[in-house]
């Protein structure tokens, strides 16, 4: 049996089309003929991690055709092969978390939402040490959002959310600034406010068109589709034959820096009891030290920055 660091899930980028991939034929034959299987193994030499790619070769919406508890029973698959290789966890493209997780799988998926808030947290921490921030602001949703913010806030530098919804974080910014006294705010979204010595993180997929209307300011995507951050990191994913885009990256990222940290072990025990700071939501600040441990945040600080 192989030692792999990570397994890694995902579908075809295309639907299949035609007679065969019709709701009623695929409930009955989608079972036997479209269960994952492992597809290639994945090197990252330079990281020294190596995994697996799962494949299901179907779409997203030829998988949405058939009835969910066929969908769960083949996804189980998915899970049993990472349990063969003794891996407490498994990535998977973040483009299908919604879709999995109305499926409620009974293995954990790891969808890299906290390895893109630790980049966000070493980018910050980097670029406050460079240069003068008088401003951060956010652009679309977050796991954990007051953790995140309360895990940030050693940088001393005032928070904007910036959202189409204000209201639906009021209550979380009132509590943070009047409980615990951080500089948070939270407002309609307006660029057109954004000015030099803001930091701005898109974490919006349909704003994304934004880091490139304001380049007078210093604007991050964090989206999913976005590539182009860590060239050197990428390019092994490229020779892997898989798209390099984050949707990709942050879930591999995560399991591996998981496994680094030993916030799981094969048999469910997290082993840096403080790591974790007692809660899901803290995570980030974890991995976060571990990247700055393997160095893995150069490969992507230079390019952002």
């Amino acid at each position: 049996m192989l030692d792999l660091d990570f397994a890694f899930f995902k579908l075809n980028n295309t639907e299949k089309r035609g007679l065969f991939y019709r709701k009623y034929i695929l409930n009955r034959l989608a079972p036997v003929f479209f269960l994952p299987r492992v597809e290639k193994l994945i090197q990252l030499n330079d990281l020294n991690f190596t995994g697996c790619q799962i494949s299901m070769p179907l779409g997203s919406g030829n998988l949405s055709l058939i009835e969910p508890e066929k969908q769960q029973n083949m996804f189980k698959r998915s899970a049993e092969i990472a349990r063969d290789y003794q891996l407490p966890s498994l990535a998977v493209d973040r483009r299908l978390k919604k879709q999995l997780l109305d499926l409620a799988i009974d293995f954990p998926l790891v969808f890299g939402d906290n390895f893109i808030k630790a980049l966000a947290a070493a980018i910050i921490t980097r670029i406050i040490s460079r240069r003068e921030i008088k401003r951060l602001i956010m652009v679309g949703e977050l796991e954990h959002y007051s953790e995140f913010i309360s895990g940030i806030s050693p940088c001393g530098v005032p928070l904007s959310i910036q959202t189409m919804y204000p209201a639906q974080y009021e209550v979380m910014t009132y509590r943070l600034l009047y409980e615990k006294g951080y500089a948070v705010s939270t407002s309609m979204l307006n660029p057109h406010s954004w000015e030099a010595g803001d930091l701005v993180f898109v974490f919006d997929p349909q704003q994304e068109s934004l880091a490139v209307a304001f380049p007078e300011v210093c604007c991050i995507r964090l989206t999913n589709n976005v590539c182009g951050l860590a060239p050197e990191l990428e390019s092994k994913l490229i020779q892997n034959g898989m798209d390099s885009s984050l949707h990709n990256l942050a879930p591999i990222m995560e399991t591996c820096m998981r496994g680094e940290a030993g916030i799981l072990s094969s048999g469910g025990e997290q082993i840096r009891k403080n790591e974790a700071n007692g809660s899901e939501g803290n995570i980030f600040l974890t991995l976060q030290q571990i990247g700055d441990e393997l160095g893995l945040w150069d490969l992507f600080l230079d390019k952002a920055i």
